[in-house]
């Protein structure tokens, strides 16, 4: 936290003009960890340790990735998770500092495994509010991604791969729903995969995803829709995610133990290089809602991400903690430093579905300058 304090202000000169014309893009860009309150705990750094649903976002071969405790030749998975901006002044590090930014994200994923292949279905919409109005209520400017990854365990090599569909919308709306003024959609690919070794305590993991360039544009003019002037496109970045992670515990990481729960005093900590690439005549979605423009992605950014999580009281109590480095995408705009923690009890134990289930509340929170990210979960103990 005191590192958070000491940085050096995330502003410098940001540079916007007025829209004029629709030959821009809309960058669908995100330099914070999201997903559930594990993975924003350890400060993003997942690439390595992605499981589940939840760990698709990260890394597309997670479903086929089992947890220590999954024996059977078949299994479910799900998550849903909600963040809001609504205490951060600077939600996406565009430089520009106001009261409040109501940006919102909702993630959401199904998935199953059978035998050592594996499926999953996830969805990240973000909503940002536009400074607008149309019949007497706001208007919204939202993002919506989807991936459908399809996984498979190779026990021969003790590897993990996926390869997954991605899309993204952007879509433009009154702030209750009812109807959708323009919307663009795009498409792209991405592949993953992690090395988990039978018996060691080590796991390595890579994802490559591509960029999305999206001009399948329906609804209104894009020169002027309701007298807004909007993108031709959206575009998402190609980015390169490697990690590596490592647990210190009483027995071996890699293998699957018998029992409904693996309650060990074990440190796992993990580290992550996250880079993005350019992005041609691409501009932020935030100052876009103020009809400005805002170059987004000239350059190539890196981000590096590291945390650990502690099993202090095994079965009842976990601590995590994390720091990453959110680059600056933003011309003028230089990049911050994060904190994040989380906190994981357990509360109730008890039978459901002819296995034995143990509740847990979680809390978990992401700071840095001008930005400040909480979360609170109820949930299943894993």
């Amino acid at each position: 936290m005191l590192l958070v304090l000491v940085a050096s202000p995330a502003a410098a000169d940001p540079e916007t003009s007025p829209i004029t014309d629709s030959n821009y893009s809309i960058e669908l860009y995100d330099g914070i960890p999201i997903g559930n309150i594990a993975l924003i705990g350890m400060g993003g750094a997942t690439t390595a340790v992605a499981i589940g649903t939840a760990g698709t976002l990260y890394n597309v071969s997670a479903p086929a990735v089992r947890p220590t405790t999954d024996t059977d030749s078949w299994s479910w998975d799900y998550h849903l998770d909600y963040l809001t901006g609504s205490f951060s002044s600077d939600y996406d590090n565009n430089g520009y500092v106001n009261d409040t930014t109501a940006r919102q994200i909702v993630t959401a994923g199904l998935g199953g495994r059978i035998h050592n292949w594996a499926a999953a279905f996830t969805f990240t919409g973000q909503d940002a509010p536009v400074d607008a109005d149309f019949n007497g209520m706001g208007l919204e400017a939202s993002t919506y991604r989807t991936q459908f990854a399809i996984a498979k365990w190779w026990p021969q090599i003790d590897v993990a791969t996926g390869i997954s569909l991605d899309t993204a919308q952007f879509d433009f709306h009154p702030a209750d729903g009812s109807q959708s003024l323009m919307n663009i959609a795009g498409a792209g690919l991405e592949v993953g995969g992690q090395w988990i070794p039978s018996d060691q305590d080590f796991r390595v993991g890579a994802n490559l995803r591509s960029p999305i360039v999206g001009g399948d544009v329906s609804g209104c003019d894009p020169s002027d829709c309701i007298g807004w002037t909007l993108p031709e496109s959206i575009v998402t970045a190609p980015r390169l995610s490697t990690g590596a992670a490592y647990r210190f515990g009483p027995t071996p990481w890699n293998q699957l133990v018998k029992g409904y729960f693996r309650d060990e005093r074990a440190v796992t900590v993990a580290a992550d290089v996250v880079v993005t690439g350019s992005t041609e005549n691409a501009y932020g979605l935030e100052e876009f809602g103020d009809h400005m423009l805002q170059r987004s992605g000239r350059h190539p950014s890196v981000s590096v991400r590291g945390g650990a999580e502690w099993e202090w009281k095994p079965g009842r109590l976990r601590l995590r903690g994390g720091s990453y480095w959110e680059p600056g995408r933003f011309v003028g705009v230089s990049g911050r430093l994060h904190v994040t923690f989380g906190i994981e009890v357990r509360v109730f134990e008890f039978w459901f579905w002819g296995r034995k289930r143990r509740g847990r509340i979680s809390l978990t929170a992401d700071a840095a300058q001008y930005f400040s990210n909480g979360g609170l979960s109820v949930g299943f103990w894993h």
